[in-house]
């Protein structure tokens, strides 16, 4: 019988962006929850990463190590190779680079066909869990800004805000930004509070502590984001939240991300705004997404990288 006492570390290797780390976070909290005795322990990229002793805060050797972002694939493959363990790629690595690890979690809206060490998932991981309680008269805004997928389009953006807030009276508005959004659009939002007796309390982006849009998202039972915003999209769709969509124009043809999202709303997992004052209807009672809970669980029950 496996000994539940034995230390099973899981090792990320972190380049530091806060997407690519909530992915890994995401994964290992998951296997956590499922694992008796598992630690988790983070190695910020360094050029000495490969070396690292097994000494100090970081017992060893690594059950998992985790590689998110295209930076930390030769350091997590090099630690492999030094102390043993299973590499896991969340992202595509690219498919020469993913044949070397051991498992890859890959988006579905990547688009790739073959079955080789992956397994693929709605979106990408992150770290919400169900909320236990959901307010529904408590509303959520998120809103990003432009990227190299997405354009931005400040006065037919703040239109939708304007409308949306608009047919929801009676709802408690909490909304904020990302390192993203554009001054003239933070400084819309503060016009927007109390607008026509619009209930809504603006954060942005840089007064918002760590942790905080998760707490929103725990509490909140209508949650809108800007389309640009991917990740966020399934953040929310993992709390339990009815989803509406805030459209921003692409830059250039839609690429696999925005296809992505295209397919949620055909699904019907989500409705953009247009649709909803057209009365469509926010979806209800669909359950919450839990990908990275159920990627934990196929580790376990078809690989067992943690059961000895």
């Amino acid at each position: 019988m496996p000994d539940p006492a034995t230390p099973k570390p899981i090792w990320i290797v972190s380049d530091g962006k806060p997407g690519h780390l909530a992915q890994s976070r995401g994964l290992a909290q998951a296997l956590h929850r499922l694992s008796p005795g598992v630690s988790i322990h983070e190695l910020p990229l360094s050029p000495t990463i490969p070396a690292v002793d097994q000494g100090g805060d970081l017992p060893g050797p690594p059950r998992i190590l985790l590689a998110a972002g295209r930076r930390t694939h030769q350091p997590a493959l090099a630690l492999r190779r030094r102390f043993g363990g299973i590499a896991i790629a969340l992202m595509n690595p690219g498919l020469l680079t993913r044949k070397r690890f051991d498992l890859c979690v890959i988006p579905r809206h990547d688009g790739i066909k073959d079955n080789v060490n992956l397994i693929t998932t709605e979106g990408a991981l992150n770290t919400i869990q169900p909320a236990a309680h959901l307010e529904p008269g408590q509303g959520l805004i998120l809103v990003g800004g432009p990227s190299h997928n997405h354009k931005w389009d400040h006065e037919a953006f703040y239109r939708q805000l304007v409308d949306l807030l608009a047919r929801r009276v009676s709802m408690q508005w909490t909304a904020t930004t990302s390192r993203r959004t554009p001054g003239q659009t933070t400084s819309a939002l503060f016009q927007l509070v109390g607008r026509d007796g619009a209930d809504m309390t603006f954060v942005p982006a840089e007064h918002t502590p760590p942790g905080w849009v998760a707490e929103q998202l725990a509490r909140c039972g209508e949650v809108w984001v800007s389309e640009d915003s991917v990740s966020m999209i399934y953040e929310a769709l993992s709390s339990g939240a009815r989803v509406g969509l805030l459209p921003v124009p692409t830059a250039g043809r839609p690429g696999r991300v925005a296809r992505g999202v295209e397919s949620l709303v055909q699904r019907g997992r989500v409705v953009r705004l247009a649709d909803w004052l057209a009365d469509t209807p926010l979806p209800e009672d669909q359950p919450p997404l839990q990908e990275a809970d159920r990627v934990a669980a196929w580790i376990m029950q078809e690989r067992s990288w943690l059961n000895d």
